[in-house]
């Protein structure tokens, strides 16, 4: 699931005369019609959206299916399909009242995300330290109630070597002691260190109490000789799962001389996961099925019912505003709108409509998990730089390996006490420590893991319609481990002379990585140049007010705390240019621009290309190149489309510890088949 930012507006902007009405065909007094067939029914007018797919009357099913890979990413399956089960349009004027009931029972099933799993690894070159250290210190014992003839070992014995490091940290782990401190050993086990050269214990004895430590990790500085094998990668995984829904979906409309109405009432069974089957999700799959519909019957006037209703009638139940990516349980809602005393002459003259619309189902939320681990890749031999060792004792040359002090812990006051080893009678050392360097691969892996579960959601949407502008308000809960409630609302005005413009805000009372409060505008317009040219320009921007920060967060193309769009493209005939330039990071620290160039072309009636370009961006993450195709199968509106896209986004991870650039780029192929029979 992508992070929610787009926002879309319904809109009823086209010519005046398709603004005017729609005329329903003449029914006779009091003769009902019960009509199977889709040719006599005007599509928007039984238009329904459902769980992110347009309805109408007639659309036996819809289906799309697709997959999404990479070189460095796994190839995820997409399925997205609506099967219409039965539908039923039944239409009469009784009295002074026209009334449509339109049914139908769809069943749906779409993969959506249950995990995604993106791991970045880091590589730099390193200069490897390590060490290996030799100690025994044994002699006549000094400890309380031991024999003052007896030996005694001044060290633990241990012998900690390549197998008992972790293999990607180097460190030690899991080492055992052969004897510990203070222990009393042989006497021939004494004498059996005294050989030339290193010695752990006596194998007649079977004691070893010397201390041998090979530690290859004792630190690491960064390469520059090496600085050419420094890199980093990224890689996404991408496990999704099925979600099936059966819905009935009510749409009911209404006529008299003065006004029309229309309700719109739908119920859905959604299968969710086990574990997604809260007690706050059993009520709310529960409540769709008892939950009042929505009336909006009218009154008779006595005089013959008005059947050309406005489209924006059927615009505002539409611009209903449904919660992304979700699963409808319960929607019910009323729209309405007076009939024009006057035929319009323009979109402004068209009469307003007003919807009401309560939204109950179930949305995505994300659980993030991140880690990071660190493991070194030895890539060169192990050598010696530096090396001492000696050995003596009281009755030889020991030299200075006997002028010192051990500390200890005394068992008896659990006080820390000395031992002067020259008070030790008898005493033999062997002291010794190898310093080592090695040429390795660091490497530091971070991986972010997003869960992603279905929660309940109440929604309350409104809007007015009118023929060049929609205004929308709205308020809702999200019921997940927290309630975050939300409110916003937004405008977007559409002018006879090419103007568009959009604003709005969401604001969040427990905001996270997906549901954040913000701001956001925009400004365009279209020039015609003539009968086979025009010109579009605008400007587009949104803030955001509260979005949570999250240490290590991956980086995504087109992410950005406030951005900025200045847009700008020119058609003729069936080719367009595009030209953007946009500003990320707006005010912060961190801003940013990329600029981007882009070209379409439409082939003929079945076949149309596209292509991008950013030749120059300073955005961690971005789209530096694209090209996609559009193909029909065959030459028929409902046609089947093939649709494939392919993309190179480049990433931008700062520099290494050399000052290097940590830069990665991936590259994507988009396939998708869309059917609609």
């Amino acid at each position: 699931m992508p992070t929610k930012r787009a926002r879309s507006v319904w809109t009823a902007s086209c010519s005046a005369a398709a603004l005017a009405c729609l005329s329903i065909p003449a029914i006779a007094d009091g003769a009902p019609r019960t009509d199977k067939d889709a040719a006599r029914v005007v599509p928007l007018t039984t238009r329904v959206p459902l769980n992110g797919v347009q309805l109408e009357f007639g659309l036996e099913g819809v289906a799309g299916l697709g997959a999404l890979g990479g070189p460095d990413r796994d190839t995820v399956p997409t399925l997205d399909t609506t099967f219409t089960l039965d539908e039923q349009i039944d239409e009469a004027v009784r009295g002074t009242l026209f009334t449509r009931r339109q049914t139908g029972l769809y069943f749906q099933l779409r993969t959506v995300d249950n995990t995604r799993t993106v791991t970045t690894t880091k590589r730099e070159a390193v200069d490897l330290s390590g060490s290996r250290l030799f100690l025994s210190i044994t002699g006549k014992c000094l400890f309380r109630n031991e024999d003052p003839d007896a030996y005694c070992s001044y060290t633990p014995g241990a012998d900690v070597g390549e197998a008992d490091v972790n293999p990607d940290t180097l460190l030690p782990e899991n080492f055992e002691f052969d004897s510990t401190f203070g222990r009393v050993i042989q006497r021939e086990t004494h004498e059996a260190l005294t050989a030339p050269g290193f010695q752990r214990g006596s194998a007649a004895t079977g004691e070893y109490p010397g201390l041998v430590v090979d530690l290859p990790n004792n630190g690491y500085s960064f390469s520059e000789l090496r600085g050419d094998r420094n890199g980093i990668s990224r890689y996404e995984n991408v496990e999704t799962r099925p979600i099936a829904t059966m819905s009935h979906v009510e749409q009911r409309l209404y006529s008299n001389s003065d006004e029309a109405t229309l309700d719109r009432t739908i119920r859905g069974a959604v299968v969710l996961k086990a574990d997604e089957w809260t007690t706050e999700a059993l009520v709310a799959q529960g409540l769709a099925w008892v939950l009042p519909s929505f009336d909006a019957r009218l009154p008779e006037t006595g005089e013959a019912p008005n059947l050309g209703i406005s489209n924006n009638l059927f615009y505002a139940a539409n611009n209903t505003r449904l919660p992304e990516d979700s699963f409808t349980a319960y929607q019910s809602g009323v729209a309405w709108v007076s009939h024009p005393e006057t035929p319009p002459t323009s979109a402004a003259e068209t009469p307003v409509a007003w919807a009401n619309t309560i939204w109950l189902g179930f949305s995505p939320v994300r659980d993030i998990a991140q880690s990071t681990s660190y493991r070194f890749d030895r890539t060169g031999t192990r050598d010696i730089v530096e090396s001492e060792f000696t050995q003596g004792g009281t009755t030889g040359q020991a030299g200075e390996i006997i002028e010192g002090q051990l500390t200890i812990v005394d068992n008896l006051t659990d006080q820390l006490s000395e031992i002067d080893l020259t008070s030790i009678d008898d005493l033999f050392v062997q002291s010794g420590a190898d310093v080592t360097s090695e040429d390795a691969i660091r490497e530091v892996t971070s991986q972010e893991v997003s869960d992603y579960r279905y929660v309940p959601h109440l929604s309350f949407s409104g809007n007015r319609t009118s023929g060049n502008s929609v205004l929308r308000y709205y308020t809702g809960l999200i019921v997940g481990d927290d309630i975050n409630a939300y409110a916003g609302g937004d405008v977007q005005v559409n002018t006879e002379t090419g103007w568009e413009a959009f604003a709005g805000g969401t604001f969040y009372s427990d905001p996270d990585r997906d549901y954040f409060s913000e701001l956001s505008a925009s400004l365009s317009r279209r020039v015609a140049l003539g009968a086979e040219s025009s010109l579009r320009f605008g400007v587009s921007g949104s803030v955001e007010l509260d979005r949570p920060e999250v240490d290590g967060t991956v980086l995504e193309p087109g992410e950005g705390a406030n951005l900025v769009d200045v847009v700008a493209g020119y058609r003729r005939r069936n080719l367009g240019y595009t030209l953007r330039q946009r500003f990320s990071d707006v005010g912060t620290d961190e801003n940013a621009t990329s600029t981007t160039l882009g070209v379409n072309y439409r082939v003929d009636q079945r076949l149309s290309l596209t292509m991008e370009v950013t030749p120059a961006s300073t955005e961690d993450a971005y789209i530096s190149a694209r090209a996609g195709l559009a193909w029909k199968l065959r030459d028929a509106a409902d046609a089947p489309t093939l649709r494939v896209q392919w993309a190179k986004i480049d990433y931008d991870y700062g520099n290494d510890a050399i000052g290097q650039p940590l830069e990665t780029s991936e590259q994507t192929l988009l396939a998708s088949l869309q059917m609609r029979f």
